[in-house]
């Protein structure tokens, strides 16, 4: 339980930190990437891991409402508020804000693992 708690913390780490170097490394910057559409995946990965071994069911399903539920609140947002649909501009700003979203929940079960009681 204890090489998890360290695992988990040292995830965050490592992931940013190989997002920044690779999209640096590729020059993915010029084609209008930035470290948080390598990261992630990378972080839907870790939180799947993490949390099939710390509790008896994976937390990914909550991951995919979550997700989902972020997918209809954009295509609201773009319908109701702008009342212009693009499908390139709801990919890059789901899979942006889907990064951040997954990010909290990553924290989020991060705190919860080293709450817990061996």
């Amino acid at each position: 339980m204890i090489f998890l708690k360290i695992a988990s913390i040292l995830f965050i780490f490592l992931i940013l930190t190989i997002s920044i170097i690779l999209v640096k490394l590729f020059g993915l910057q010029k084609k209008g990437w930035n470290f948080a559409d390598l990261a992630f995946p990378m972080f839907v990965f870790v939180f799947y891991l993490i949390s099939d071994k710390v509790y008896y069911n994976s937390l990914l399903p909550l991951l995919t409402l979550s997700l989902s539920l972020l997918a209809l609140a954009i295509t609201s947002f773009f319908l109701l508020k702008r009342r212009d649909f693009t499908y390139k501009r709801f990919f890059k700003f789901f899979w942006r804000a889907g990064f951040i979203l997954t990010f909290l929940l990553y924290l989020a079960l991060v705190i919860a693992v080293l709450t817990m009681k061996n």
